[in-house]
């Protein structure tokens, strides 16, 4: 009886994972604007002029980063996306319940976390090869070249922000539906802590506690705590919602 139970359960958060992927596709669609929107922004790039005895040196500074960054954002939207009220009605038609429902939405956050890495990493690795081939090798005066071993270790810390971000946008969104007035209360109390936080340690340690560790074993620890913490929040504070049942 429990095994056929079991197999219910996981039945129905395939069900419900599945129509996730359908019913959201205009969110993995979406990622491709925000793309196109960072590589424009990394091609204009950054530019300083030096003047040494009248002769002019212009400095070009082109980076991929901004590509990450926008990819990170677009996960965060995404995260705020699948907890607003439309999102959580749609189940409706599923035979659903708190704990369904969030292992859905975690089998998604890692789909679009595997998606975000792997389009903004190589999309990165390909504006890079563009760079190098418009202006020309003798032409670049310093370049960071990327072994084998660097590209999958950047792939996953990059996915690791993804999961980061998702899972700190989706416990966002669902404080966010316990009232209204969170829809400016949270936000606000989230730039008023970084402004404290800043004066405090003179540092945004929010953001350095993850940017600069500089042990990967560290990092997965940090990251994982936090995506843990996260989520323990976000099922406290859904609990608090109406579930649908039938």
């Amino acid at each position: 009886m429990s095994s056929v139970k079991r197999l219910h359960f996981m039945d129905i958060i395939k069900r419900q994972y599945l129509f996730k992927l359908k019913a959201y596709h205009n969110i993995i669609g979406s990622l491709f604007i925000f793309h196109i929107v960072a590589l424009l922004l990394s091609f204009i790039g950054q530019s300083s002029t030096i003047f040494i005895e009248h002769v002019s040196i212009t400095e070009h500074i082109h980076s991929s980063d901004i590509i990450i960054s926008f990819s990170l954002l677009w996960i965060f939207i995404a995260s705020i996306y699948v907890t607003n009220r439309a999102s959580k009605q749609m189940m409706f038609h599923f035979i659903t319940n708190k704990w369904t429902n969030h292992l859905s939405n975690g089998l998604f956050m890692i789909i679009l976390s595997v998606f975000g890495t792997i389009t903004s990493i190589f999309l990165g690795l390909a504006y890079r090869l563009v760079v190098v081939l418009y202006y020309g090798i003798d032409q670049i005066f310093t370049y960071d070249s990327l072994s084998v071993t660097q590209v999958l270790i950047t792939l996953f810390v990059a996915f690791l922000y993804h999961l980061l971000v998702f899972s700190f946008g989706y416990v966002v969104g669902e404080i966010i539906q316990l009232h209204r007035s969170f829809v400016f209360l949270v936000p606000m109390l989230l730039f008023g802590i970084l402004i404290l936080v800043t004066n405090v340690f003179n540092d945004p340690y929010m953001f350095t506690f993850y940017i600069k560790e500089s042990s990967l074993l560290l990092f997965s620890f940090k990251v994982f705590g936090s995506i843990f913490l996260f989520w323990l929040i976000a099922i406290f504070a859904g609990s608090r919602l109406e579930v649908y049942q039938s």
